[in-house]
């Protein structure tokens, strides 16, 4: 756990954006857990602030062209208690807008308010664990009701071989979703000076150090969530059975991306490269519009403190 004792291991899950399901709607909240060892003083209080802004142009979907904007702000708290356990409090919002004509197959919003609410416990001189909780409003949020609440649960497991491995097992439980538990695994590896193979969802990739603050990397990132459209959704587009109708969003991206370390508490992320699927399924009703590969630009920042 962060900070415990000179020989302490060191969670550091860089909480994205997760997605839900893998492979047919990927993974909505599975965990990515860069994980290595410290030698810090204890701390008693560890903070964690994840910024994102990002751009996908327009491509062709099944009704009409749309391009995306996704933006994310996260703030947790993590309150060490005990040599073995902090306990995690925090807060997100997420957002994908799709400024298309409404007769678009795309919504114009998809919104997340949630809260965070878990913990990290030491299990074993080798072993880590997560639980995570994040009740929240799923949705178009012009509208505040019950049937936009949800409460993901999140389940990781970390077994630290050494310094240079570790090996991850995760769990996420949505009952609103497609899929609704759905289990993965991963690896982080690095099997040279310079070269990490990080296989951690949602971002898994190749990284290279090229010095002590800058980073690059090839790889894949997913985003995808579970959400209820608005009332009026599917009346506009001629199909009323839309209406607040629950969907799966899912994106998967493949391109390069630069690692900066501004400073020790505070690192710079940008990455380009093609979404190559996206898709906005809504499963009970079996319709699943999608769209041909585009552009993106990725930008974010992550602190610790």
């Amino acid at each position: 756990m962060t900070g415990a004792c000179s020989n302490t291991k060191v969670i550091d899950m860089k909480n994205g954006f997760f997605p839900a399901f893998f492979p047919a709607a990927l993974l909505t909240a599975l965990l990515a857990m860069p994980v290595g060892v410290s030698a810090a003083e204890s701390t008693p209080v560890f903070q964690e602030l994840d910024v994102g802004l990002g751009y996908a142009g327009q491509a062709a979907t099944q009704v009409d062209p749309g391009s995306e904007l996704n933006a994310g702000l996260k703030y947790v708290a993590s309150l060490q208690v005990s040599k073995d356990l902090l306990l995690r409090f925090g807060a997100e919002w997420q957002s994908f807008s799709f400024p298309a004509p409404r007769a678009s197959a795309a919504p114009p919003t998809l919104q997340q308010a949630n809260a965070i609410v878990g913990f990290d416990y030491q299990l074993a001189e080798q072993w880590l664990m997560r639980a995570e909780l994040q009740p929240g409003l799923y949705g178009d949020l012009s509208r505040l009701d019950g049937r936009r609440f949800g409460a993901p649960l999140m389940l990781g497991f970390v077994y630290l071989v050494d310094a240079d491995l570790q090996w991850l097992l995760g769990l996420r439980v949505d009952h609103r979703s497609q899929y609704p538990v759905f289990p993965a695994a991963g690896v982080r590896w690095k099997f040279a000076d310079l070269w990490t193979l990080n296989l951690m969802l949602p971002n898994p990739r190749l990284e290279y150090d090229v010095d002590s603050k800058l980073q690059t990397y090839f790889g894949a990132a997913i985003l995808a969530g579970t959400y209820v459209v608005d009332d009026h959704y599917g009346d506009e587009r001629g199909l009323p059975q839309l209406n607040h109708a629950t969907l799966d969003y899912t994106e998967l991206r493949l391109g390069p991306g630069l690692s900066w370390k501004a400073r020790p508490n505070l690192t710079l992320d940008v990455e380009a490269g093609y979404v190559v699927y996206r898709s906005w399924d809504f499963f009970e009703q079996n319709i699943n519009p999608t769209s041909n590969p585009v552009p993106y630009l990725q930008l974010g920042l992550h602190a610790r403190f």
